[in-house]
């Protein structure tokens, strides 16, 4: 069984329903997190960690269990579930997988050690949403058709991405419309769309977020669901304008992913982050989704039957749901469950670099990764856009 973080649990019930469930009698009572945390830091290697007693304590987790498995450690309350392991760079947040910025530590006293960026950037935006800074009620939900024209995407005999993303945009902004989402396109026919242009329409959308849909590309035996979003700002590097909204990113693509690998019960491939120039220059919480792998042959078939195309928009168009309904003004999460205080020092952030002119050659493929940005938490960007093949089936 699945361990909801609280972000999930949003799309299941209103906001005061949400409230009134988190404060039963199944709420956790022991290691109630005291309003003057104090979040000593280590460092490893240059940079700072959390020791894992201070994540228990504030986030009123248990105490930790060893997976019998494969030794990791296992901390949760009745709500949601955390797992991670020393020297990965995965985490396991209530049963779905997030690749982290640097790999977990272990600590002198035996604790294990996360990092601060990872603490800050994705564990509290996915446990407690409705503390994301300067957060805005969803208004518009911009779709990017992966690809178009000449730039076909993954293209096999019996798949081609470029059409198959925009015949699944076209059905999830009417999934959204019904819902009472505004919706916009960033194509509406299989046409060249540059990098510049998609982030165009995401700029003059008002309160906006940004879902670039894509196929999969790699190793014929691959498959399975990945979501990414913007590598977050790291110490000692500039803000890219991407990075204005780490936090939402990252409970954004954390939430597309949850709900599109729950309703399809497709792998879990994780939830990435990137440095793709597309989602570096948005001036909104954006997310790139790879529905499955097209050069995978029965992930493709998949892809292509109605019935399962059907379960990837209810997911996205849930997670869509869930998403706005955590970050609205209004949201709340009861303090028996989670604490009530702010979250701990967010990493320092030098001023925004003006958005760098994307590149005006084909659809996403002339992304490129900035030079600023964190070499260690970001890999090697080809210039092919998220859903070209590259080694190990990541584009």
């Amino acid at each position: 069984m699945r361990l909801r973080p609280l972000i999930h649990t949003f799309a299941h019930c209103s906001i005061g329903t949400a409230a009134a469930i988190l404060c039963t009698a199944n709420a956790p009572q022991a290691l109630a997190a005291p309003a003057d945390t104090t979040w000593h830091t280590t460092s490893v290697e240059g940079t700072d960690y959390y020791n894992l007693s201070l994540l228990r304590a504030f986030y009123k987790l248990s105490t930790p269990a060893t997976a019998p498995k494969d030794g990791s450690c296992v901390i949760s309350n009745p709500f949601f579930k955390l797992t991670l392991k020393e020297g990965a760079r995965e985490a396991i947040i209530g049963g779905y997988k997030c690749m982290l910025t640097h790999p977990v530590r272990k600590a002198t006293d035996g604790n294990l050690l996360v990092s601060r960026t990872d603490v800050v950037k994705l564990i509290d935006p996915v446990l407690r949403p409705t503390y994301i800074a300067e957060r805005r009620e969803v208004q518009t939900v911009v779709i990017d058709p992966g690809h178009g024209g000449p730039d076909e995407g993954n293209r096999t005999p019996r798949f081609y991405e470029a059409q198959y993303t925009l015949a699944l945009a076209l059905e999830l902004a009417a999934e959204l419309q019904k819902r009472g989402f505004k919706t916009v396109l960033t194509r509406r026919a299989d046409m060249q769309t540059t990098d510049a242009e998609r982030v165009a329409t995401a700029r003059a959308a008002r309160h906006a977020i940004f879902i670039s849909l894509h196929a999969n590309g790699g190793h014929p035996s691959l498959h399975g669901i990945e979501t990414y979003c913007a590598a977050p700002l790291t110490p000692g590097n500039k803000a890219l304008e991407g990075n204005r909204h780490d936090e939402a990113n990252a409970a954004l693509a954390f939430t597309l992913h949850s709900h599109l690998v729950g309703s399809t019960a497709a792998t879990d491939r994780a939830c990435r982050r990137t440095g793709y120039s597309l989602l570096n220059t948005l001036n909104c919480p954006g997310a790139i989704v790879q529905v499955g792998f097209a050069t995978n042959e029965e992930e493709a078939a998949r892809l292509q039957d109605a019935a399962y195309r059907n379960n990837i928009i209810q997911g996205l168009a849930n997670g869509i749901a869930a998403y706005k309904k955590a970050i609205a003004p209004g949201a709340a999460i009861a303090d028996t469950v989670l604490p009530a205080t702010p979250p701990p020092t967010p990493v320092a952030a030098t001023k925004p670099a003006p958005p760098k002119k994307t590149q005006d050659k084909t659809s996403g493929n002339s992304s490129k990764k900035n030079n600023t940005a964190n070499k260690s938490s970001r890999r090697r960007n080809s210039s092919r856009q998220p859903s070209r093949r590259r080694r190990n089936g990541r584009r």
